[in-house]
This record gives C-alpha cells, sequence and structure tokens, in this order.
C-alpha cells in the first residue's frame, strides 16, 4: 500500500520554476481503520478528526494567468489504481487519445508523454515555446504545446497548456495532472473506496 506522504507528494518529481505560484490546501487526515483521506476541503473532514489533519501547501498557476475554458458534468467520481507510491486515473486528451496520468497536486503544470504527442500527432520538430522543470535527473527544458481538452470522468476542460516530458519509465503511465487541470475543481481521494471525486468549482 502506497504510503500516504508520498501519494501527494510527487512534487519530487517535477516541479515548475518558471513562474510564480499560488499556494492552494490540501487536507490529509487518517480515520480510525487507518484509511488515509485527501480533500482540499476542511468541512469534509470529520469534526473529531480535524485537530490532526494534516494541512498541505500545494502550487498552482498565479492568478494573473487566465483560467482555461472548461464545459460539462458538474461532479463526477473517477475509479482510481494505486501503482506504488502513485494515485492514477484515466483520461481522454483532445477526445481521442486515452491514457492513464498521475494525479499530482504537487506540479503546477500537466504534463505528457513523448508518446502521447506523438498519439496526437503532434510534431515537436516545430518550435514550441519551453519551460525548465526541476525532475529526479536535474533540470530539463520541455516543450509546452496546447491541447485542446483534457476529459476525465466527463469532465472537461479546454485550452489547457501541458509540457512534453516522459516524467515516468512506465509506458503504461501517459503523464500527469498537474494543477492547471486538478484547480478547476474540488477534489477528494477516496484511498479505502478507490476514488477520485471530482466537482467543477
Amino acid at each position: 500500500m502506497a504510503r500516504p506522504s508520498q501519494v501527494l507528494g510527487l512534487s519530487l518529481f517535477l516541479c515548475c520554476l518558471a513562474f510564480p505560484v499560488n499556494a492552494a490546501d490540501i487536507y490529509r487526515w487518517v480515520d480510525d481503520q487507518g484509511v488515509v483521506h485527501f480533500t482540499d476541503n476542511p468541512h469534509n473532514i470529520p469534526q473529531k478528526y480535524r485537530q490532526n489533519a494534516a494541512h498541505i501547501k500545494a502550487k498552482e498557476p498565479a492568478p494573473g494567468q487566465q483560467p482555461p475554458k472548461s464545459w460539462s458534468l458538474d461532479k463526477a467520481s473517477i475509479p482510481l489504481q494505486k501503482k506504488g507510491a502513485v494515485v492514477i486515473v484515466p483520461a481522454t486528451l483532445n477526445e481521442r487519445a486515452e491514457g492513464n496520468f498521475v494525479v499530482d497536486t504537487g506540479a503546477s503544470y500537466t504534463m505528457i508523454s513523448h508518446a502521447t504527442a506523438k498519439e496526437l500527432s503532434i510534431d515537436l520538430s516545430q518550435k514550441f515555446p519551453t519551460m525548465p522543470f526541476q525532475t529526479a535527473n536535474g533540470v530539463v527544458h520541455a516543450p509546452l504545446v496546447k491541447l485542446d481538452s483534457i476529459d476525465v470522468g466527463g469532465l472537461q476542460v479546454r485550452d489547457l497548456t501541458a509540457a512534453v516530458h516522459d516524467v515516468f519509465p512506465d509506458s503504461s503511465i501517459s503523464g500527469l495532472l498537474g494543477l492547471n487541470f486538478l484547480s478547476n475543481f474540488r477534489l477528494d481521494i477516496d484511498t479505502k473506496g478507490s476514488v477520485l471525486h471530482l466537482e467543477r468549482k
């Protein structure tokens, strides 16, 4: 079973260096059965657990940046997979390419693998703006591309910027969902029920 501190601690894989960021509040608490819960709404925490809930600061894009246009459902519950220390959900990009994405509230930007970019017919030989990202192997300069849409459980965000970099060696993982996608929603990760709950803000 994944260590709870690792599930939301994926910023060790990457963290945005280029743009200023503001903090978003995530709360972690453990119930009497030892089940770990994550939420961005402290009112979701039962009263008897609130005193011991951990308050985690996550990064999200600065308020000067325009939020992406969104549409579709208001909320959804998406089955998740746990693989080692990460939480993974299925997503559809540009209404055509399906893949598994790590939920990373510590990353400012969504990232896709080179294989996913190729599947989306994104020609990386063209000149794209780049951004420096810190990875386990040092700083990399990843190209930034525009995605028409990302859909998770019927909740869609359109016109989203994503970086292209192979963050994970596992080819079954297509990338990660960063806060430029996740900050459009209130989220709750139910580790016992293996479900990610999203509700549009």
